[in-house]
């Protein structure tokens, strides 16, 4: 099937069309907020194609102050069921807020990923933006990688560098596993606790949180007691504790 329309430009209010089909499949028409009216103006003049159907996305619209009615024909509602089913990797991208996510998202079907900032700024379509590599990475990458992460994307960026120069970019794939099978030396960084209280309450003590680096310095032959470092700090942990500690490690 080609479309004519990059649905990765209109995720979000494809998105909620979608929503609206699938809650009320026969319904003439739908509703959705004023703050949509770009959108639903693009949608009106984008076609979509298939083997014997061609057809807008939206047939008509008519708009109040608060409220946007649309419609939509036959066609175009089994397409967006079809497309947007429970947990479908569009659904996910659905969910995501930053303005280039979505990209992202699609960079990064194939990891390991390298790529030199002025081509990543081309592949985003922001050439004339951001010229200070600071700034694309402040306001453009590391949001972005945040805002993955709200989906389960976890993605290592490092930097690679001529003197102080950022040359090339790399995005890994972090892989999450928890403390207890982390190996001697491996570092990480901490992303979830899954203890319940009192033990929660005890690693948040220790500095245990969420965001910190960890690193695995030993363990002992059973596996019943881990040496780990948080924040310069060194801390012993018992073989329940680190099974608790969800990290994420590079590929």
């Amino acid at each position: 099937m080609k479309e004519v329309l990059n649905i990765q430009e209109n995720i979000f209010l494809l998105s909620k069309l979608a929503y609206l089909v699938q809650k009320e499949p026969e319904a003439k028409s739908y509703n959705l907020p004023i703050s949509e009216k770009n959108g639903v103006n693009e949608l009106l003049t984008k076609i979509i194609t298939t083997q014997n159907i061609k057809t807008h996305w939206i047939n008509w619209a008519k708009f109040d102050d608060e409220i946007i009615e649309v419609g939509i024909n036959r066609f175009v509602k089994e397409i967006l069921v079809e497309k947007f089913k429970p947990n479908s990797g569009i659904v996910r991208i659905s969910r995501l807020k930053h303005h280039y996510s979505p990209q992202f998202y699609e960079l990064f079907q194939n990891l390991p990923f390298e790529i030199t900032p002025q081509e990543l700024k081309r592949k985003l379509g922001i050439v004339d933006k951001y010229d200070r590599y600071y700034d694309l990475k402040k306001k453009v990458i590391l949001p972005s990688l945040q805002d993955l992460e709200r989906i389960d994307v976890s993605v290592e960026l490092i930097e690679i560098k001529n003197g102080k120069k950022v040359e090339r970019l790399l995005f890994t794939k972090g892989v999450k596993m928890n403390v207890s099978e982390m190996k001697i030396g491996q570092e990480g960084v901490i992303k979830k606790i899954i203890a319940t209280e009192p033990l929660k309450s005890r690693l948040y003590s220790l500095g245990i949180v969420k965001g910190e680096k960890i690193k695995l310095l030993k363990h002992t032959i059973a596996k019943n007691t881990f040496e780990v470092e948080v924040n310069k700090s060194r801390i012993a942990l018992r073989e329940d504790e680190a099974k608790m500690i969800l990290v994420e490690v590079k590929q």
